[in-house]
């Protein structure tokens, strides 16, 4: 083998091996995405269980208004039936 070709071979390893240091760089960068990602996926979760939480609580209280309403209605129709 000679001097070219070692010094060739040595330059490749060299390039090899940075070339696996970005690499390993870029993995952990990704890691640390994914695991942002997650977090965000994880807290919009709960922020979607906590709004669908308070539209329950709205439907319920809108039930409990309908339900008085038509209390109210029946209540006054009754009355103005008994005027007559």
């Amino acid at each position: 083998m000679s001097d070219d070709e070692k010094m060739e071979f040595w330059n490749g390893l060299a390039r090899l091996y940075d070339e696996t240091l970005a690499i390993k760089e870029d993995i952990l960068r990704l890691e640390k995405l994914a695991e942002k990602q997650q977090s965000a996926a994880h807290n919009l979760q709960i922020a979607c269980e906590a709004l669908r939480d308070t539209a329950v609580a709205h439907e319920k209280r809108l039930v409990h208004i309908e339900v008085v309403q038509q209390w109210l209605a029946e209540k006054e129709r009754n009355r103005e039936e008994g005027r007559q």
